[in-house]
């Protein structure tokens, strides 16, 4: 039998709710407060009500839009200190499930609850001393949770609440049938949350098998949000010139910017290339180890380090509200990709600004297309 869904399509305006008149606790409302948002994004003003509410919910929305504080925020409030394992946060990426316990841990600020992160490339053992403290939530990746469940180390019995963050992007890396055998080993009685920028068949089956028939979708995609605030110009330049293109916008703005190349070997060779030109630059991939990641996005969000070049493992997972500047500096293979390259700047109500590099015809035809569908002229580079 298909379950029924209620679609909301939501439209970003300019008379958000400000934090204060949501019905949330005061030791939230200043933990808000401290990090400096006053005005909730259009996915917080809609998700947070009804995760309070206990509904499940998709939300179908693009990068930037503020996901994670939608649902930490209902799960700070709704979770009990002493209840331990009474939430669990599935991300695609260990950067993300940092960012996301980070997030959690500076809501909950005012608050007992704990909040942990579990992922591979970090000693397995002390993720489990981690555990034997009872965290209330718990944020890992598919592989590291299950291999923590196969150990006797994480007992989901007492879960009460599951959120599938980037399920699309989960799906992308090949972890569908991790993602299904964690949801086996959950109460059925819970609320679930999803979250995703995409909704392929796959993640639509997923939704109809896990999640309740009230649930409620709200779906952000046809809106232009955040890119809308973000100015998208091109440069029309050869591949033998990029570097030096790349080094003269670079010069022309001392902002924070973030670079994308297509490969792990592109990036190391352009940090080389930049600093032989007196350009001082971070790079990162996933070949660095995590502790060397780990410091370099510590880092480059200081602003000690001003220029970030990365793979698109950061387009989706990495969260820097005060990046001003997204370069393309390889043009991306696919329309999403651009799209969620772009969304790491103008986040948080911010202004910013994408330049990409276009070394042929197809590339200009294909960026070109992309304004087109997203409402948005897309300008040369003067």
């Amino acid at each position: 039998m298909q379950n029924s869904v209620i679609f909301l399509f939501l439209k970003i305006g300019d008379d958000n709710l400000n934090f204060s008149e949501l019905n949330i606790s005061d030791s939230i409302k200043n933990a808000v407060e401290r990090k400096g948002f006053s005005k909730v994004s259009e996915i917080q003003e809609k998700v947070i009500p009804t995760a309070l509410e206990g509904r499940d919910i998709v939300g179908k929305s693009k990068t930037g839009t503020g996901k994670t504080a939608a649902f930490a925020i209902p799960l700070v409030e709704k979770i009990r200190s002493g209840n331990a394992n009474s939430a669990l946060i599935v991300v695609p990426t260990r950067e993300l499930a940092r960012q996301v316990k980070e997030e959690i841990a500076s809501i909950a600020a005012g608050s007992k609850i704990r909040a942990i992160a579990v992922f591979g490339g970090q000693n397995i053992r002390r993720q489990m001393d981690l555990l034997r403290r009872n965290p209330e939530i718990i944020v890992g990746t598919p592989g590291r949770l299950l291999d923590l469940a196969q150990r006797n180390a994480l007992d989901f019995r007492g879960t009460k609440f599951l959120v599938l963050d980037e399920a699309d992007k989960m799906y992308d890396m090949g972890f569908r049938d991790d993602v299904d055998r964690i949801i086996s080993l959950l109460p059925k009685e819970r609320q679930t949350m999803l979250f995703s920028a995409t909704m392929p068949h796959d993640i639509l089956t997923l939704i109809d098998r896990h999640l309740n028939e009230n649930k409620i979708v709200f779906d952000l995609a046809e809106d232009n949000a955040p890119v809308q605030e973000i100015e998208q110009y091109y440069v029309l330049v050869d591949r033998r010139q990029k570097i030096d293109a790349l080094r003269k916008v670079l010069s022309a703005d001392s902002s924070k910017t973030l670079v994308f190349c297509r490969t792990k070997r592109t990036v190391d060779w352009l940090e080389r290339q930049l600093s032989r030109r007196g350009v001082r630059a971070l790079a990162i991939h996933g070949d660095k180890p995590q502790n060397a990641r780990n410091r370099i996005l510590e880092n480059f969000k200081s602003s000690s380090g001003k220029v970030l070049i990365a793979t698109d493992i950061v387009a989706r997972g990495i969260h820097v509200d005060d990046i001003d500047n997204v370069v393309n500096f390889d043009f991306p293979e696919e329309s999403e990709t651009y799209l969620h390259r772009i969304g790491r700047t103008a986040r948080q109500g911010r202004k910013g600004r994408a330049i990409s590099f276009c070394s042929n015809v197809m590339e200009l035809d294909t960026l070109e297309n992309v304004g087109a569908r997203n409402n948005t002229v897309i300008h040369q580079l003067q």
